[in-house]
C-alpha cells in the first residue's frame, strides 16, 4: 500500500510538471503575447503573472518528483537486485534529465523571478522586465523539455 501511495505521488507530481509547464508555456504564454502585442509587458501584463506563478509551480512539481523517487528507491532497495541488465544506464540517463530540469528550474525560481520582484519598490527594475520575461521563458521551456523527457524515460523504465 505505501508504494501505491508513493508512486501515486510521483505520477502527479510528473503530471503537473509536465501539465502546468506546457499548458502555461505552449498554450498560455503565446496567447498573452497576442493579447499585448501592442506594448512592452510590464508587472501588470498577463505575461508577467502567468510566469511569476509558473516558475514556483514547475519547481515545487520537480521536487515532489525528485523526492518522492529517492523515497521510492530507499524504500524498495532490496528489490532492486533483481533487475534486468542496462536498467542503471538508463536510470542514469533519467538522472542527468531530472537534475538538468531541476537547476533550470530553480534559477527560474530563485535567479530569475525574484529580479523582477517588487518592482513597485525598486523601479529601476522595470527596465529588465521584457529581457527577464524572455529568460524565465527559455528556461521554462529547457526545464519542461528535461522534465518529460525523463517522465518518457521512467515510463521506459517502469517497463524494463
Amino acid at each position: 500500500m505505501a508504494n501505491a501511495i508513493i508512486i501515486f505521488i510521483h505520477v502527479m507530481g510528473a503530471a503537473v510538471a509536465v501539465g502546468a509547464g506546457a499548458f502555461g508555456l505552449l498554450f498560455l504564454l503565446p496567447q498573452a503575447r497576442l493579447r499585448e502585442k501592442d506594448g512592452a509587458p510590464d508587472e501588470t501584463s498577463l505575461t508577467y503573472l502567468l510566469m511569476d506563478r509558473l516558475a514556483p509551480t514547475m519547481f515545487t512539481a520537480i521536487l515532489v518528483l525528485v523526492f518522492s523517487g529517492i523515497y521510492y528507491m530507499m524504500e524498495n532497495y532490496t528489490d532492486q537486485v533483481n533487475l534486468r541488465d542496462g536498467y542503471y544506464n538508463i536510470l542514469g540517463v533519467k538522472l542527468l534529465f531530472v537534475v538538468a530540469a531541476f537547476f533550470f528550474s530553480a534559477y527560474q525560481t530563485f535567479m530569475l523571478k525574484p529580479d523582477i520582484s517588487n518592482i513597485d519598490l525598486q523601479p529601476e527594475r522595470r527596465q529588465r522586465v521584457p529581457e527577464v520575461l524572455k529568460k524565465m521563458e527559455t528556461t521554462g521551456k529547457a526545464a519542461l523539455a528535461a522534465v518529460s523527457l525523463a517522465v518518457f524515460v521512467g515510463i521506459y523504465l517502469a517497463r524494463y
